[in-house]
């Protein structure tokens, strides 16, 4: 007998499970990663990083203003991309953020996430790589 770990809002809309290359809970998590990427919450990056968000403020502040090409801004960017992880994924522990800048495209950063998932009694690491190209990332 095979078993699925599609998610029940998947089977229910009709998704097949993840790619036979990487494991159903990682394909979920990164889908769900990428969906909180891109979705702008109407905080500043000071609001965010400062007061305590709510469901209300689900995503990241406007980054927009953040440039892959300053250290600082880099620095900046993991701190609001940590703190969203924190906030509304719920499922990762463990989390280290790397952003850096795309060399082969200076406008656009990547994002390297690092963290540790429960899958019953078993903690397995995970890693996810994404793009970030003018607001809007996509699995790398």
């Amino acid at each position: 007998m095979t078993t699925t770990h599609t998610p029940l809002f998947d089977r229910l809309a009709g998704k097949l499970a993840a790619d036979d290359d990487e494991p159903a809970p990682q394909h979920a998590l990164r889908r769900d990663l990428v969906r909180l990427f891109n979705v702008r919450n109407g905080l500043t990056i000071e609001e965010f990083l400062g007061d305590a968000p709510t469901v209300l403020h689900y995503g990241l502040p406007d980054t927009l203003g953040l440039s892959p090409q300053s250290a600082t801004d880099l620095a900046r960017w993991e701190q609001v991309v940590a703190r969203a992880i924190a906030l509304y994924e719920p499922r990762l522990s463990q989390v280290h953020v790397h952003i850096v800048r795309d060399t082969a495209r200076p406008t656009n950063a990547r994002i390297q996430i690092d963290a540790a998932v429960a899958l019953g009694w078993h903690l397995s690491h995970v890693h996810f790589h994404m793009l970030v190209d003018g607001g809007t990332a996509q699995p790398a």
